[in-house]
């Protein structure tokens, strides 16, 4: 009987095994008989079922129905999605897939921006009305719309790109921006805020520019009237910003009676009474009397400008003069006979000259000036047939100016390039002429035509807001060409040779009706206030007058090295600069100047 019963129960297990293997094969053979799609209104049945790896006939497995629900979600069209098997028998399987769609979009708003307008905005946007809203663009809108902030110069961020609950069909991005809370001034004890507010362009409640503002304290720095400019920037609370310019006042009026060299007459005696920042208005003012111990009389100026003409941005200079020009020191052109008692070839130029200039933007502006002159040339032995030209007469000119702007610091520059195009119309009415030229009175007719490009480099790292004053290791490079079309007297034409042009050679060795100068200059600051430089400069003038004593020029090109090195200091007069030049012969000369090189 034992035995029996333990047969009994051995079968009854065997029994319910097959029963559970019968079970599970029929579970593991379950195939999918339909799929239903729910809910679907723009985005097509066609497209959600192509997307999923569930299809009709397949085994119904339900991991894979967990990665179609993930796989229709990446899509971004439906802001739900539910993916369930239900058992139609023990066999087959009905999938329904139920989505709900993000709405058409019927509008696009954008809000907080100021910097960037509506439009430039929406052209970074992917999302297009009148179709489902994808949450797959998103992202690289808002990536995009970032990036375009910082390439106009702007600090702007998106909070928020969503579809708006209360306005269906709406999609909002909301933009926050970095603005200017307040602009203040700290330290101008003397400088009108007012002018202040003229130079600085950056005003509360303005999209916060960083280029914008480095403009305004590159502006403050540019007038020299004060000793530092420093940038200090608060944030008082998140997207705002306190921007504060401190300077510290430089002294800009000067009275100077002493004696100074000068590249044409070698010694003078000077008086100079001068303000460029006059009672802190910003207009500039200048007397000066300048007499060469050479002799030929006192050369007098009198000057005035101001920056702030009108409300247009326009500024007016005006100059009234009668200045001495020493041409060609030495003996008549370099010839023993002197075509002058006390052997100096002098011109008097008494005249006038205003000009008008206006900014267009921060790098772009022109200019517009006439100039008045009576040119007379100084106590010429007219008996004798010396190495001179003497063409005296009244002279009127007009220029019409254009001028590009882009480097770091005017005073000082260490990045960026500057362009300047000029034409200059004139007409001469010659009334004497003498020396060793041919009969050439009457009226002469011309237009001058000059285009000037600088360029400025370094390997150090560019200045900041609160580094534009630090001085900077530069490569500088000049090019200038000119050339005149029509009769202009002698006085006219492109004189070359000098401090300012060719060092190395006597000041106006060259002449002529085209001219051509490069120079490459290295510029190695030792302090602040020191540097030392190493400069080539390379070019001539030709076409012109023609040869005269030992001053022998050329009809075509002929262009002359010259090479050195020197010295500049800055000083309350201005940069000084001394520099030791050689010519292609190896001669030596020195040359001085009140002014940089360029």
């Amino acid at each position: 009987m034992r035995g029996s019963g333990g047969r009994l129960n051995i079968r009854n297990c065997t029994i319910a095994l097959l029963w559970l293997a019968v079970a599970i094969a029929n579970a593991q053979t379950a195939v999918i008989q339909t799929i239903t799609v729910k809910g679907n209104k723009e985005v097509s049945t066609e497209a959600i079922l192509a997307a999923m790896r569930t299809k009709v006939g397949q085994p119904y497995v339900q991991a894979t129905l967990d990665t179609d629900k993930t796989t229709l979600e990446n899509l971004g069209f439906f802001q739900a999605v539910d993916v369930r098997a239900n058992a139609i028998d023990d066999t087959n399987r009905e999938v329904i897939v139920q989505v709900t769609e993000w709405p058409v979009v019927k509008e696009i708003r954008v809000v907080g921006n100021k910097g960037l307008t509506t439009e430039e905005i929406l052209k970074e946007v992917d999302a297009e009305v009148g179709k489902v809203f994808n949450l797959r663009t998103r992202a690289p809108s808002v990536q995009k719309i970032e990036a375009l902030y910082t390439k106009k110069g702007l600090f702007g961020r998106v909070e928020d790109m969503a579809m708006l609950v209360d306005s269906p069909g709406t999609l909002s991005i909301s933009v926050i921006e970095l603005t200017v809370n307040s602009v203040s001034v700290q330290g101008n004890t003397r400088t009108k805020l007012s002018v202040m507010k003229r130079l600085i362009k950056t005003r509360a409640g303005d999209p916060f520019r960083g280029e914008k503002w480095t403009a305004d304290l590159r502006r403050l720095v540019g007038t020299q009237w004060f000793e530092s400019v420093r940038n200090i920037e608060n944030q008082p609370e998140p997207g705002k910003l306190d921007l504060i310019a401190d300077v510290k006042e430089a002294r800009t009026g000067n009275f100077g009676i002493g004696v100074q060299l000068d590249p044409r007459n070698s010694l003078a005696g000077t008086l100079k009474l001068s303000d460029t920042n006059f009672r802190g208005s910003g207009q500039s003012v200048g007397f000066s009397i300048l007499q060469g111990t050479a002799g030929g009389g006192p050369s007098i100026e009198l000057d005035y400008g101001n920056p702030f003409f009108d409300d247009r941005g326009t500024a007016l200079n005006v100059s009234l003069y009668s200045r001495l020009i020493y041409r060609f020191q030495g003996s008549g052109f370099g010839n023993n006979d002197s075509p002058t008692e006390d052997d100096i070839f002098t011109e008097r130029r008494t005249g006038a000259a205003v000009s008008i200039g206006k900014s267009f933007n921060d790098y772009l502006a022109g200019n517009f000036a006439i100039r008045f002159e009576d040119i007379k040339t100084s106590d010429l032995n007219t008996d004798a047939s010396t190495g001179f030209i003497q063409q005296d007469g009244t002279l009127a000119t007009m220029t019409l100016g254009l001028t590009r702007n882009r480097r770091d610091v005017d005073i000082d520059p260490a990045r960026g390039d500057w362009f300047r195009l000029e034409v200059e119309p004139g007409f001469a009415n010659i009334t004497k002429v003498g020396g060793d030229i041919a009969d050439s009175l009457g009226n002469k007719n011309y237009i001058k035509t000059t285009a000037e490009y600088r360029f400025y480099w370094s390997d150090q790292k560019p200045r900041t807001r609160n580094e534009l004053e630090s001085p900077r290791r530069v490569l500088a490079f000049r090019a200038r060409y000119g050339v005149i079309s029509g009769d202009a007297p002698f006085f006219e034409q492109y004189f070359m040779g000098g401090a300012s042009t060719i060092r190395g050679y006597e000041e106006d060795r060259f002449w002529g009706k085209q001219s051509f100068l490069t120079t490459l200059e290295y510029r190695l600051p030792v302090q602040k206030s020191l540097s030392l430089s190493a400069f080539m400069d390379y070019g001539g003038a030709w076409g012109g007058f023609g040869t005269v004593g030992e001053f022998t020029q050329s009809r075509s090109t002929n262009l002359k090295l010259g090479y050195g090195v020197g010295v500049s200091f800055r000083s309350p007069l201005g940069p000084l600069r001394l520099d030791l030049a050689f010519d292609d012969r190896g001669k030596t000369r020195t040359h001085f100047q009140i002014a940089t090189s360029f």
